[in-house]
């Protein structure tokens, strides 16, 4: 393939179509970010989901205004827990779906030497 097939307009076009800015809010400030057109939805929901949790911990928190850095910091160790806590139910459903299998190969032999 030559340079000037993979310099045409249609490929430029093709690259641009990849990526997209997109403009989100968190805690009130605006951020731009460069997206995958793929994951427009999931960032605009993610940015959604942190100001929902930043949201919460200004109702929760009584007698102090913490800056946005604050609750930002309180938002990360809040989804630091959310992921540990998916990590050992996940650990917990692999384990119990190994105890499950050994079960069932253990059923599977004895009725193999009962014929």
């Amino acid at each position: 393939m030559s340079q000037d097939t993979q310099n045409s307009p249609s490929s430029a076009i093709i690259a641009k179509e990849e990526f997209r800015p997109i403009d989100i809010s968190i805690a009130g400030t605006p951020h731009r970010i460069v997206c995958p057109v793929d994951e427009i939805k999931n960032l605009e929901h993610g940015a959604e989901y942190i100001n929902h949790k930043i949201r919460d911990l200004r109702r929760e928190i009584k007698h102090k205004t913490p800056t946005n850095e604050e609750f930002l910091v309180l938002v990360c160790l809040e989804l630091y827990d959310e992921v540990q806590a998916l990590k050992t139910q996940i650990t917990k459903t692999d384990d119990e779906k190994a105890k499950v299998a050994a079960m069932i190969d253990k059923i599977n032999q004895q009725a193999r030497s009962m014929l």
